[in-house]
């Protein structure tokens, strides 16, 4: 399958414009992948007329930074024109309780061949949860997963997902691909403490740990392991490098990131972490993350069938690991880099994967990356 990028660094709505006219004259296409820049400041008001107005399915969304090739980019936009098309799926309001994900979903899906499906939703949802499970139960394990959160790394929710409807809030777009993959997923963070049960959670939020609120517990285990204090800096310059890990039976652990406290000083996390749960306190040197991407790369290809030539590759990496490895991120991006695919991806507020093998998860601070089929 042909697939051609396109890339601005301006980070307007008349730069994607023409990035779309560009792809639909050098055609052919049948659907196109788009990521973009939060810093871009794309509202429903300037963008809707330009994506209703683009002829073929379109996907995607807006993310802290995106990826070409060895750079990272805060302004601008990829396009990523594929030469099959793809069925896609809509689900709104996926934070309201009173939606039935699941019938939503159910109520859209045809008989249309699947191997990969690619999903990008709000990464500050506050029922990830529920929207994975659904996933799972509507689509089965038999496929391969692969996306993103979307959204700001102000934690400011706001429209972020992008499709031939317009740019939209509270919602994941989903893209049904027919063609082959091979998923990698790892973060190399290793356990410093733990584990310990979650007491109490309600959403995002950790109430407690083994009965204690849950920031008395990580607090004192952090401070006491980096030698610095919660009161002398920002709370996320710290927990920025000490995430929780969930535990999960013979596979490496489910990160989770936090990334604030709430009004009752909860720990606020990207993704739930449900009362029952075990999770350690976890830290990591960028050495080992660099390798854990490495490695990541080698798995994507490895569960690539043999028969199967790539000709995009797709790398889905957590924006605090951005922050967190800082000078080092070029050592991740060379890590990752192929020479004989399109190199493209984005530093997201959440992870999403499986590799058909593996339950599908929604993952914080985590290295995906995605070989999809080529000529």
């Amino acid at each position: 399958m042909v697939m051609k990028a396109y890339v601005d660094r301006k980070g307007t709505p008349e730069a994607l414009q023409e990035l779309f006219e560009t792809a639909l004259r050098e055609g052919p296409v049948g659907c196109l992948l788009v990521l973009s820049c939060d810093e871009n400041a794309f509202t429903p008001e300037v963008l809707d007329p330009i994506l209703k107005a683009v002829p073929v399915p379109l996907f995607g969304g807006t993310f802290p930074a995106i990826i070409s090739e060895h750079q990272v980019l805060t302004r601008g936009s990829i396009v990523v024109s594929m030469e099959r098309s793809a069925e896609i799926y809509h689900v709104s309001n996926i934070s309201d309780p009173e939606v039935d994900i699941e019938a939503v979903l159910d109520s859209q899906v045809g008989e249309e061949e699947c191997k990969t499906l690619l999903v990008f939703m709000d990464g500050l949802a506050s029922r990830i949860k529920v929207f994975i499970d659904s996933l799972y139960t509507i689509f089965g394990l038999e496929i391969n997963y692969v996306g993103a959160g979307a959204g700001s790394a102000s934690l400011i929710r706001k429209a972020c997902l992008i499709t031939n409807k317009g740019l939209v809030k509270d919602s994941a777009v989903l893209a049904t691909l027919d063609m082959e993959s091979g998923v990698g997923v790892r973060h190399g963070w290793t356990s410093i403490s733990g584990p310990y049960k979650v007491t109490e959670s309600e959403g995002n939020a950790i109430i407690s740990l083994d009965w204690h609120p849950a920031l008395e517990v990580y607090r004192a285990v952090v401070e006491a392991y980096c030698g610095c204090s919660f009161d002398d800096s920002p709370f996320l310059n710290i927990a920025k490098g000490y995430p929780f890990g969930i535990e999960k039976l013979g596979a490496e652990k489910v990160v989770r990131d936090p990334v604030g406290l709430d009004k009752d000083g909860n720990m606020v996390c990207v993704g739930e972490c449900p009362a029952g749960e075990y999770v350690d306190i976890l830290h990591g040197r960028p050495s080992g993350l660099v390798k854990a991407s490495g490695d990541a790369m080698r798995q994507a290809r490895a569960d690539l069938p043999d028969s199967v030539t790539p000709g995009l590759r797709l790398f889905l990496d957590c924006f605090s690991r951005l922050l967190f490895l800082d000078d080092a991120y070029a050592a991740e991006l060379d890590a990752v880099t192929s020479d004989d695919v399109i190199n493209i991806g984005v530093c997201s507020i959440g992870e999403i994967a499986n590799s058909g093998k593996d339950y599908l998860e929604f993952y914080n601070k985590t290295s995906v990356i995605a070989l999809l089929e080529g000529e």
